[in-house]
């Protein structure tokens, strides 16, 4: 492929333009992603900080030699593929997806007008802001399952009695630590990872050494926060569940970390010394015998391609949602049909209830036990149900993400975990939760229905959107049920209830949605 001569103009006009033209279709998952890099207690709270990072590298590049201008229309093939990407996350209502095609999108524009050898230069700077993209979610959960061994190891070096179930360690008459999504690392993975990335793309020319420095710094940021979930637990478990320090460990965690700065700092100066200076600056080859292509074939070429992506994007990122029958604009139901049950104006079971945002609808509901038989041990049972419902996933509104949450961990923590026959042959996931200040508990069983199919765990039930596309059945919903009793027990209570409230839930939205398949 031929280069062209470059027109001191369109050296940056016609780059700049067609990534402009890209980030207004893909605005809409631009804007979920910049809300998300805005809570500054997630993994992705530093988004910002990689987005001026990358900004300065590129301009940096671009200052040792402006790239030539050209057609590559070989690249429109890559381009496209990455845009079908896009466009099917939009339509399968997979965010994900469309947030891992953002970079080779803008990657392929500029492959389109550069080439492969000039964007080459170009590719580390850009792609540093896939350590900002939420994709990466996806590696907390084995990242808890690593947590939890090496934690597991530790603790068993020492005189002290414990088990653990799933991610919970619990410590028998003292209390129980869950190794939640926040315990897994992955924020600190990922800024040492951008770190180490950033180094040694300002002071390494080696490969070798960019390598080594990752994989250092990668394995001592896993390590910090080994070393952090592990004091805090030994702390909580000396101090009887009483430490500040279970509560408040944020900035205990960043100081941990730093200190792990220290020995990746001599691991950095060390390879550095080592590196071999050629004391040479590679330079752009570029044919100035040939003529720049003109303002049609760029139009032709790059802009129209973009134009219709960004277009389609905009169209797919907000689908227009059908009414059937009147159905879907009608309340929700109670899904509790037992006229045992007293219904209180209360929206909360002892200050609980899920944390569930932005539901298309929901409805919450507390009721009493007026049974005068103690069937249960007791005549006062509170009995709380939620029913959560999501009409179709879009960016900032999925049943599936980080801020929805079946509790506030700030003042529950789980106590064991348990299984419920819901009927049918499914079973349904419960937990026991303890208030960290009262002692007081709260059962609570829960089960997402996606698309007309009950799902028990986060990833299934996010996996199980995937057939939207076909049977045109985009709802996702999650029941609730929890308890609370002094004596009885709870979870003996939730099998006795849960299979008539998922039926009661399953028949409600069945009939409010199935006409969509």
């Amino acid at each position: 492929m031929e280069t062209y001569s470059r027109p001191p103009a369109r050296t940056w006009l016609v780059p700049l333009a067609a990534v402009a033209l890209l980030i207004v279709g893909l605005w809409p998952t631009l804007e979920v992603l910049g809300s998300r890099w805005l809570i500054l207690d997630q993994s992705y709270s530093h988004g910002f900080l990689i987005l001026a990072a990358s900004i300065v590298l590129v301009v940096r590049k671009w200052l040792r030699g402006p790239p030539s201008i050209g057609l590559f229309s070989f690249w429109l093939l890559p381009l496209l593929l990455a845009a079908v990407v896009y466009l099917a996350g939009a339509v399968l209502l997979i965010e994900a997806l469309q947030q891992l095609a953002i970079l080779p999108l803008v990657v392929g524009t500029l492959l389109l007008v550069w080439g492969w050898r000039q964007t080459t230069a170009f590719l580390l700077p850009i792609g540093l802001l896939a350590f900002a993209i939420p994709v990466w979610d996806y590696l907390s959960w084995p990242l808890q399952l690593i947590t939890v061994e090496v934690n597991q190891f530790f603790l068993s070096r020492l005189d002290i009695e414990f088990f653990v179930e799933g991610v919970v360690v619990y410590f028998p008459g003292v209390g129980a630590f869950e190794i939640a999504h926040g315990c897994s690392g992955l924020r600190y993975l990922l800024v040492g990872l951008t770190l180490t990335t950033l180094y040694g793309e300002l002071n390494y020319k080696t490969v070798r050494s960019r390598c080594y420095l990752i994989v250092a710094g990668t394995l001592l940021a896993l390590v910090a926060n080994w070393v952090r979930v592990f004091v805090i637990i030994y702390i909580g478990y000396e101090s009887n569940m009483s430490s500040s320090l279970i509560n408040q460990h944020d900035y205990f965690g960043w100081w941990v970390f730093t200190a792990t700065l220290v020995p990746l700092f001599f691991i950095a100066l060390k390879l550095e010394n080592r590196e071999v200076s050629t004391g040479r600056v590679r330079a752009t080859v570029v044919d100035d015998r040939s003529q720049a292509p003109g303002w049609l074939s760029i139009l032709g070429v790059v802009f129209l391609p973009i134009l219709l992506f960004s277009v389609a994007g905009w169209s797919a990122s907000f689908p227009e949602q059908d009414t059937v029958s009147g159905q879907k604009n009608s309340p929700l139901a109670s899904v509790v049909d037992d006229g045992s049950w007293l219904p209180l104006f209360q929206n909360s079971l002892q200050s609980w209830k899920p944390i569930i945002e932005r539901p298309d609808r929901y409805r919450v509901d507390v009721y009493e036990l007026t049974a005068k038989e103690k069937v249960f041990g007791e005549e006062q049972i509170k009995l709380l149900t939620g029913l959560y419902v999501y009409e179709f996933q879009r960016p900032g509104g999925e049943l599936v993400n980080y801020n929805n949450r079946l509790y506030d961990s700030s003042m529950l923590f789980p106590e064991k975990t348990f299984e419920i026959d819901a009927g049918n042959g499914l079973t349904l996931p419960g937990i026991e939760l303890k208030y960290r200040w009262t002692g007081n508990r709260i059962h609570v069983a829960y089960g997402y229905y996606v698309e007309g199919r009950w799902e028990s765990d986060e990833l299934k039930a996010k996996l199980a959107q995937i057939p939207g596309i076909l049977n045109k059945r985009t709802d996702a919903s999650l029941l609730v049920a929890g308890v609370s009793c002094e004596q009885c027990d709870g979870e003996k209570l939730l099998q006795h209830l849960l299979p008539d409230l998922r039926k009661q839930a399953e028949t409600q939205l069945d009939a409010r949605y199935e006409s969509g398949r």
